[in-house]
């Protein structure tokens, strides 16, 4: 590679004119971000009595797709829970049950 390329002055024009010319980048959010913006209008919501299935129904009319599960994380009636959290987990070791030999020992390790 070379390290030092140039580039030509009608390049470096087009780049400018190119940047100037950008148009404002949309601020998205993903679904679970937008959920939690949401949290304080969903339990407003709970207290006129809708469910998350429901609201989650009204937004996904109105092409705003937020799943019921993240909704109903914000029903819960305290901040602890929320938003649940993964329980953790160990590992349980699978127990393999020992094949049996086709060779049989006549003679005990002992013995030997």
């Amino acid at each position: 590679m070379a390290q030092n390329a140039t580039i030509r002055p009608q390049q470096i024009e087009r780049a400018r004119k190119l940047l100037q010319d950008l148009p404002e980048k949309e601020d998205r959010k993903t679904r679970p971000e937008a959920a939690e913006l949401l949290e304080r209008d969903f339990r407003k919501a709970k207290e006129k009595g809708y469910n998350p299935r429901e609201l989650s129904q009204m937004l996904k009319n109105e092409g705003i797709i937020i799943p019921a599960y993240l909704i109903k994380r914000f029903f819960a009636e305290n901040e602890n829970a929320s938003v649940p959290q993964k329980k953790e987990t160990t590992p349980v070791e699978k127990q393999v049950p020992k094949k049996a030999s086709f060779i049989v020992p006549d003679t005990s390790d002992e013995e030997l």
